[in-house]
């Protein structure tokens, strides 16, 4: 690419990128923080406000990186295989919060990568009838139908796990809002309370939540297809929101993957940095990450 383009897409719609990334990602925690402060208003409550909120920030940030590593990086893409002793708790660990398993969650991101910024993307702000508004509305329903016709899908299942954890996920989302409550949430709220309390835990539930969702769905299938810039030509929408993102762990390098899927940095420009990538290069050092595509 010409030098005077790269210059001329380096500062690309950047200050509206920064500022919807900002609000997107830090809004729902300080919705929970405020509810957090009117229970000790309302129900003279002794909530430690500062150690909750460094607690959900610790939560989002591995929560984030979990999914982004495991599940898109090495499921979805195959840059890496993580050791089988960081491997399984990070599978469960990611249904527990994001409530999928490995196998459908991949399946759909391939199949957004085949068929990026088209009719038949499963979630894209840029096709016919699509936008940043109902980007959720299409995730989820395509996420179920990933989950419940498989078979529409197989040239997107290979090496993908298909063991007794996917039934059991794929069974539990069978039963809606029944597999949350009865399995889901008193796991969730088992891992929260001993470190912040029961009703910090509930008052922190939604920031927390929302705060992933907001992170991946939101913005990277959202705003990474509407504003930003791009380095290279990928021949889609696809955009990078800023050169470092550390709170995403890379992610908002979005254009650089559509344009580099098989490759673990998402970094490309010199002025680029992808968090994620060194992380796994450190515990590719220590022999828990396994053949990383740098």
């Amino acid at each position: 690419m010409a030098t005077a383009r790269l210059e001329q897409i380096k500062t690309q719609n950047i200050p509206m990128a920064l500022f919807c990334y900002w609000i997107l990602m830090w809004v729902p925690i300080a919705i929970s923080t405020g509810l957090m402060a009117c229970w000790n208003l309302a129900a003279g409550g002794d909530i430690d406000l500062v150690r909750c909120i460094i607690f959900m920030l610790v939560l989002r940030q591995v929560n984030v990186f979990t999914l982004s590593t495991l599940f898109h990086r090495s499921y979805s893409h195959r840059q890496f295989q993580y050791h089988p002793i960081l491997e399984h708790p990070m599978r469960v660990w990611n249904w527990v919060w994001v409530g999928t398993g490995g196998r459908a969650w991949s399946i759909l991101h391939r199949w957004h990568h085949a068929a990026a910024d088209s009719d038949e993307d499963p979630h894209s702000p840029t096709k016919t009838g699509g936008s940043i508004k109902n980007i959720t509305q299409q995730t989820f329903r395509s996420y179920q139908e990933c989950l419940h016709n498989p078979e529409k899908y197989r040239r997107f299942e290979y090496k993908l796990p298909n063991d007794k954890f996917e039934h059991f996920v794929r069974y539990l989302e069978s039963k809606g809002i029944w597999g949350l409550a009865i399995v889901r949430m008193p796991l969730i709220f088992l891992i929260m309370t001993p470190f912040i309390g029961l009703p910090a835990a509930i008052c922190a539930l939604p920031g927390i939540m929302a705060s992933v969702w907001f992170s991946t769905v939101i913005i990277v299938n959202g705003l990474c297809h509407v504003i930003g810039y791009q380095v290279m030509d990928s021949g889609d929408t696809s955009t990078n929101l800023f050169p470092i993102d550390i709170f995403g762990w890379g992610e908002a390098l979005h254009h650089n993957h559509h344009y580099q899927q098989g490759r673990a940095n998402l970094a490309i420009a010199w002025f680029e940095w992808d968090p994620g990538y060194w992380t796994l290069w450190g515990l590719s050092k220590v022999g828990l990450v396994r053949n990383l595509r740098a």
